[in-house]
């Protein structure tokens, strides 16, 4: 069973709407922005929300606040953080038993790699074979690195817009 409710606020002088959504009892927030002209349908854009790790510090889904960029015909993923002093260790394939390909700093920013998207599936990272959550990424610009990281919040957080891209 899910329950909505939605709690108008004022954002900006547009109407907006927060969504809370109760679904076997996990909790989930969306802010939509209600955008509406005179004789056109209403339109919901979606607002992005800081995406918080479960409670072992895991990532399952990869969309954050701010977008890297990336030449067509690809789609554009979330900017991540290496945060753990001693940098992270990105792997050929998803999980441990794969290579590592290379190595990332702390403070290099990643972006999801989503490929061409077009689906929701792309938002969600792979797991491996103990379902933990690896993260396929590339540089900031775009630049393909064909590699996963851990997706925990203990190596990469979502970038927030401090320090240089």
């Amino acid at each position: 069973m899910t329950t909505i409710n939605c709690f108008p606020v004022e954002s900006k002088n547009r109407p907006t709407v927060i969504l809370n959504a109760l679904s076997v009892g996990v909790l989930t927030s969306i802010s939509l922005t209600l955008i509406a002209l005179a004789g056109a349908p209403l339109v919901l854009a979606q607002t992005p929300v800081m995406p918080k790790p479960d409670r072992n510090g895991d990532y399952f889904g990869n969309e954050a606040l701010i977008q890297g960029t990336v030449p067509r015909p690809y789609s554009a993923g979330s900017l991540w953080q290496v945060v753990v002093p001693g940098g992270v260790d990105c792997h050929s394939g998803v999980g441990l038993d794969y290579g590592i390909t290379r190595q990332f700093k702390r403070g290099e920013l990643l972006q999801a790699d989503l490929g061409r998207g077009g689906a929701d599936e792309v938002l969600r990272n792979a797991k491996d074979r103990n379902g933990k959550p690896w993260m396929r990424v590339r540089s900031a610009s775009g630049e393909n690195y064909n590699c996963y990281v851990r997706a925990n919040n203990a190596s990469i957080q979502p970038y927030q817009g401090k320090g240089k891209i």
